[in-house]
């Protein structure tokens, strides 16, 4: 009974140590991954929770030819991001109106071109060329909020 037993205990001692430490290496990995997952999330919804757009003022435009123009105010505490925002009139999905598209803010004035839409700040988006006036205007940002409004006026 002497070393026989006793290597024997020393390779399943051994054995038992690199299994556990493969499962504790698979299980630590697999909890950090959940937590980055769940902070992410957390993040996106906080994003979401503050972030807010309301339709200021809105115009039927009939010169030169049947348009509008939509103020549009970044009335949460997040930056958004032109390049992120969309709009639709009349459901119809409208491309090329962030080019001549103004952000207008006290501390910056007028930035005609910019990507950046800061709180506090109005959007002015004049389109042009319609066929007719569209019966709704609907603006959504990145994070996904969306303000929309009725149209009742039309273009002469």
């Amino acid at each position: 009974m002497g070393f026989s037993v006793s290597g024997s205990l020393v390779v399943v001692l051994l054995g038992l140590f690199i299994a556990l430490s493969a499962y504790y290496g698979s299980v630590s990995n697999a909890g950090e991954r959940l937590h980055d997952a769940r902070s992410a999330a957390q993040e996106r919804a906080d994003r979401i929770a503050d972030s807010d757009i309301a339709i200021s003022g809105f115009d039927v435009v009939t010169s030169p030819s049947c348009g509008v123009r939509v103020e549009i105010n970044n009335t949460g505490s997040t930056t958004l991001l032109l390049s992120d925002t969309d709009l639709l009139l009349g459901n119809q999905y409208r491309t090329g109106w962030a080019d001549d598209a103004v952000v207008d803010g006290t501390a910056n004035g007028s930035e005609p071109g910019t990507d950046l839409w800061f709180p506090g700040e109005r959007l002015t988006v004049e389109e042009t060329g319609l066929d007719a006036a569209p019966r709704s205007v609907k603006v959504v940002s990145g994070p996904g909020v969306a303000a929309s409004r009725g149209v009742t006026a039309a273009c002469s």
